[in-house]
């Protein structure tokens, strides 16, 4: 499901730490939020947060940093989220 425009809107006007950076990403390559929660271990409402230029605690940051490479290196959405299932051992 793609994400509103309340969300996009939301992640563009936002602050540009870390996790708005994913959340840009995650926007552009259309990559569930369920997904990003899942590969980090954190919840959705917690990466909604993060994508509205909330803090990424320190237990999440590796995750999080690895997401980030994940994405910066793929062309597609398909690939984007084959490399994330993949790197972080999900079955979605």
């Amino acid at each position: 499901m793609a994400y509103s425009q309340q969300i996009k809107d939301t992640v563009k006007k936002a602050p540009k730490t870390l996790g708005n950076q994913l959340g840009r990403w995650a926007v552009h390559f259309d990559i569930p939020v369920a997904l990003i929660a899942q590969a980090t271990g954190a919840s959705r409402q917690t990466a909604y947060n993060w994508f509205a230029g909330g803090e990424v605690f320190v237990a999440y940051r590796p995750a999080v940093e690895n997401l980030l490479k994940i994405m910066a290196a793929c062309g597609s959405s398909t690939e984007a989220r084959r490399k994330i299932c993949k790197q972080f051992d999900l079955n979605t």
